[in-house]
């Protein structure tokens, strides 16, 4: 099978976690050919030569062309989305650009063989705009078997905060600010940094980074407590509950709110714990945490395994199989119209045009990255 994989930045965290690591493995595993490209690089002579063409949050009538494209060239077309973008929250930063391209998102949807979801909750929201659907979970982040990080009682905690968006920083801000101090230390990565520094937290910020870097600095964090504050919205329950995946696979315990994604998952007082309420609750639940070695290393250790059981690597690249088959099945089970005369003629015209295109700008790119590194 040649599988063509597109987002509007195929080298970003989100396509790397939900496309380029999975399809990687299983491409390797199933002898099969694998691209990548962005929107804006695509060219059509790429699309008419897949089998399958991905497409991740499309919003644009570029990518609803790119579909059709494929579509009349004979390939099946996955819509891949993992946020419920129709009701985006108000503090997600690129809300107004999404926004305005729901209609081409609800276009796309209605034109792809198949529309792959990271929960089932999200598809549950979104399936009926969809042809068909299937749910891709997301996974938790490991490539070694390293033993857990010990929690030792009577020396510092370390309290993580990671995000790629602005949380309950105020309930946050109120529930942290009576602990903090040289046994209590906050480290937070992301957009919080600013907004809980300030409210005059003293913290250690960190910009965002690529995954692997994450959990790198999150294992040498001695005694990790990772704090998760989420509002309770269907935005939020829509959500995967990847961040507690992958501090359970580095050996970080985690409170987190009891709302949806994490109230689906974490068991509370074994595999993790749900904090109901305002400031007050979070602030006796985290005092409890820092206070007790032996129980953050047992949750530590019975969230790992469940995560390892339910939520492994091996089951997103299994559902990714199972949901290119599919849309591959249900391909050959559809008629699309052919163009011909002269739409079909203006097609080509226009193909060969996005093809020189594309191959200028990938030159053009090659020129600049030569004078950088001269």
């Amino acid at each position: 099978m040649r599988i063509l994989a597109t987002a509007g930045d195929i080298d970003s965290l989100i396509a790397e976690i939900r496309l380029r690591r999975p399809l990687e493995a299983l491409a390797h595993e199933r002898g099969w050919a694998l691209q990548w490209r962005s929107f804006h690089d695509c060219r059509p002579a790429e699309l008419a030569a897949a089998d399958v063409l991905i497409v991740q949050r499309g919003l644009s009538r570029r990518v609803l062309r790119l579909q059709q494209r494929a579509l009349c060239a004979g390939a099946a077309v996955v819509y891949e989305i993992d946020d419920l973008l129709t009701e985006i929250a108000p503090h997600i930063s690129q809300h107004d650009v999404v926004r305005a391209g729901l209609p081409w998102l609800k276009r796309c949807l209605a034109s792809a063989d198949l529309a792959t979801f990271s929960t089932a909750r999200l598809q549950h929201e979104l399936a009926p705009l969809a042809r068909a659907s299937a749910v891709v979970p997301n996974h938790a982040f490991f490539d070694e078997d390293l033993p857990l990080a010990p929690q030792r009682p009577g020396e510092p905690v370390h309290l993580l905060v990671a995000a790629s968006e602005h949380m309950l920083v105020d309930t946050l801000a109120a529930a942290l600010a009576p602990l903090l101090g040289p046994r209590v230390r906050l480290v937070v990565v992301g957009p919080p940094a600013d907004a809980l520094a300030a409210r005059g937290l003293p913290l250690e910020r960190h910009a965002p980074m690529p995954r692997s870097a994450f959990v790198a600095l999150a294992r040498r964090l001695p005694n990790a407590v990772a704090l998760i504050a989420l509002e309770s919205s269907r935005f939020a329950s829509c959500k995967s509950a990847i961040k507690w995946f992958d501090y359970a696979e580095i050996g970080i315990p985690t409170l987190a709110s009891a709302v949806p994604p994490y109230l689906d998952v974490i068991a509370h007082g074994r595999t993790g714990w749900l904090v109901e309420g305002g400031p007050a609750q979070w602030l006796e639940a985290v005092r409890r945490a820092i206070e007790d070695a032996e129980g953050r290393r047992r949750v530590a250790e019975a969230a790992r395994a469940e995560v390892r059981a339910r939520h492994g690597f091996a089951q997103t690249v299994a559902a990714w199989h199972a949901a290119l088959l599919q849309a591959r099945r249900l391909r050959a089970a559809r008629s699309v119209p052919v163009q011909r005369g002269l739409a079909a003629w203006g097609q080509r015209a226009g193909d060969a045009a996005a093809d020189w295109g594309v191959a200028l700008r990938r030159w053009n790119r090659a020129r600049l990255a030569r004078r950088r590194r001269t």
